[in-house]
C-alpha cells in the first residue's frame, strides 16, 4: 500500500513534520532546504494528499486533505498536544454544490447561497436573483462557527500536476517557480490545454513526466463531464454535487506551542518559547531564526531571555495601555482597550478609570457611574483572568473568567480563547456561569476529553480562591 504523502509549510514544520512521520505512516514530500537538512532526506517532487500551514499568523494552522488523513492528524493532535483546539469543518474545501440564491445585499455587493442540509455560504456579487439556481464551488472555509464559507461560479478540478478551470481558455504556471521552469511548463501547457478548458500547472509539474501530466488532464476532464451529468440529471433543490477536501484548523494555545518547541528541540537545539517568537510578528521571525543558529555558541536561554525582555519593554511597558484580542471560537477575535499597565512582580495590572456613567459592568449587572474604576489581573500563562471592579475605594464585586493560557501578543495585546466559564462574586454571594461550550466543544471533538477535565478542575481551584478572598486568581 502507497503511504500518504504531506507537505508541511509552517513555522511549525519541523515539530509538525516530527510528529505525523513517527506516529502515522506518512511521506514527506515537497520538502523545503531546511526541512531536507534536518531529517536528511530526499527531495521528492511529487504531489501531496495532505497540506498543513499557517492561519492567523501562526496562532494556529489548517490541514487539509482527504477525511480519513485528516482525522488521523486531528486524533494526534488530541492524544500529543492535548491543549491544543481542532476545528473540523462540516463542509469540504472545493466541493461542488447545487445552490439556490436565497438573499441577496447590493449594498456589499454580494448573495447568500443556500446549498442544503441548512448551510448556506457566501458568493460575492449581487447580479443574481432570489430564487435563482446556481451551481458553486467552496473556495474558502473561515475558522468561526459564525462566517459562512465562501463560493464561487467559478469551478476548479485540482489534480496532482495540473488544475482545470471548467469553461475556461487560458494557461498559467505557479509563479512560485523561476522563470525558466515557468517558460517550459506555459508552452507544455499550451499544447496540452483541453477545449472549452483553462489550465494551471501547479509547481509538482516541473517534476511530472509529460504523460503522468497527460494523465493528470484526462483525469480532470472525466470529472468535469461526470459534473455536467450530474448538474443536468439533478434536481432542482440545493445539495452536494461533488465532494472536495476536508479542512481541520487547529489553535495553539500558548502551552501548545510549548510542546511543539521540545519537539523541534528534538530535531534540532532550540531556544525556549521559539515558536512564541516566530508566531509573535512577522519582524520577529528573521531575529528568532538567527537567534536558534547561535544558540550552539551562546547559551540559548540566555538569548530567550534577552529576546523576551526586549518585547516586554517595547509592548508592555509600565503605563503604556493595554489592549485585548478575545477568542469564543464562534466569532471573528474581538479587540477593545483594557486599560493602563503596571506591573506587580510578573502579574500585570490593568487599571481604567469610567469617565462617563454609560452602561453596566461586565457581568455584575450594576449601572456604570463616572468614576467607578476596574482592575484587571492578568499573567502570562495563566488560564483565568481576574477582574475588580471599584468605586470610591469599595469594591463593588469581581469575576473570574475562565480562557485558554494567557498570550502577550504583537502590539501590548492579550490573546486568549474564552472557554464560556465565569464566577461572579457579589456581596459575599458567588455565582457560577457556564454558557455550556466546554460539553459542546467536547461532544464535537474540538476539544479532548483530558482538556475538559482540565478545564473544569481550573473552575474548581479559582471557586476555592475566590470564596477564600485571595487577592489575585491566577491559576497556571
Amino acid at each position: 500500500m502507497v503511504s500518504p504523502t504531506f507537505r508541511v509549510r509552517s513555522i511549525y514544520d519541523v515539530a509538525l513534520i516530527k510528529l505525523v512521520s513517527e506516529n502515522l505512516d506518512f511521506e514527506l514530500v515537497q520538502p523545503v532546504p531546511e526541512q531536507i537538512m534536518l531529517f536528511k532526506i530526499e527531495e521528492k517532487m511529487v504531489p501531496y494528499d495532505i497540506e498543513i500551514q499557517d492561519i492567523l499568523e501562526g496562532y494556529g494552522i489548517s490541514i487539509e486533505g482527504d477525511e480519513e488523513y485528516v482525522s488521523l492528524i486531528s486524533t494526534l493532535f488530541h492524544k500529543n498536544i492535548p491543549n491544543s483546539i481542532v476545528l473540523k469543518h462540516p463542509v469540504q474545501l472545493h466541493a461542488v454544490y447545487n445552490g439556490k440564491v436565497v438573499h441577496i445585499n447590493n449594498e456589499k455587493n454580494l448573495s447568500v447561497i443556500d446549498i442544503g442540509e441548512n448551510v448556506n455560504a457566501i458568493l460575492f456579487g449581487s447580479n443574481f436573483h432570489k430564487g435563482q439556481k446556481v451551481v458553486v464551488q467552496i473556495k474558502q472555509l473561515n475558522i468561526f462557527e459564525d462566517q459562512l464559507p465562501v463560493c464561487s461560479t467559478v469551478i476548479h478540478f485540482p489534480g496532482q500536476s495540473v488544475i482545470l478551470e471548467r469553461d475556461a481558455n487560458f494557461v498559467r504556471v505557479s509563479r512560485k517557480l523561476p522563470k525558466l521552469d515557468r517558460d517550459k511548463l506555459f508552452e507544455l501547457g499550451k499544447g496540452m490545454r483541453p477545449e472549452d478548458h483553462g489550465l494551471i500547472m501547479r509547481t509538482s509539474a516541473t517534476k511530472a513526466s509529460q504523460e503522468a501530466i497527460q494523465a493528470d488532464i484526462d483525469q480532470l476532464v472525466q470529472r468535469a463531464e461526470e459534473l455536467d451529468l450530474l448538474i443536468s440529471g439533478s434536481s432542482y433543490g440545493p445539495g452536494i454535487l461533488q465532494a472536495g477536501q476536508t479542512v481541520a484548523h487547529v489553535l495553539l494555545v500558548k502551552d501548545a506551542k510549548e510542546k511543539l518547541t521540545e519537539l523541534r528541540n528534538k530535531v534540532v537545539p532550540s531556544i525556549p518559547m521559539y515558536h512564541w517568537f516566530m508566531s509573535y510578528s512577522k519582524e520577529l521571525k528573521l531575529t528568532t531564526t538567527f537567534a536558534e543558529r547561535i544558540a550552539k555558541e551562546i547559551d540559548g536561554n540566555k538569548i530567550s531571555t534577552v529576546l523576551k525582555e526586549i518585547i516586554l519593554e517595547a509592548d508592555f511597558s509600565d503605563n503604556s495601555i493595554m489592549y485585548l484580542q478575545e477568542y469564543k471560537l464562534t466569532s471573528p477575535p474581538q479587540e477593545r482597550i483594557l486599560g493602563q499597565l503596571s506591573w506587580s512582580d510578573d502579574v500585570l495590572v490593568i487599571k481604567r478609570s469610567f469617565r462617563s456613567s454609560r452602561g453596566v459592568h461586565y457581568s455584575l449587572d450594576i449601572d456604570i457611574s463616572q468614576g467607578d474604576t476596574s482592575s484587571i489581573l492578568a499573567k502570562e500563562g495563566s488560564w483565568s483572568v481576574h477582574m475588580k471592579i471599584f468605586r470610591d475605594d469599595k469594591q463593588l464585586g469581581e469575576t473570574v473568567k475562565i480562557v485558554t493560557p494567557i498570550e502577550l501578543c504583537n502590539g501590548g495585546k492579550l490573546r486568549y480563547i474564552d472557554l464560556g466559564l465565569l464566577l461572579i462574586k457579589k456581596e459575599e454571594e458567588i455565582k457560577t456561569v457556564d454558557e455550556g461550550l466546554i460539553n459542546h466543544l467536547t461532544d464535537k471533538g474540538i476539544i479532548s476529553n483530558q482538556l475538559r477535565e482540565k478545564i473544569y478542575s481550573i473552575l474548581e481551584e479559582c471557586q476555592k480562591q475566590l470564596a477564600a478572598g485571595k487577592d489575585q486568581i491566577l491559576v497556571m
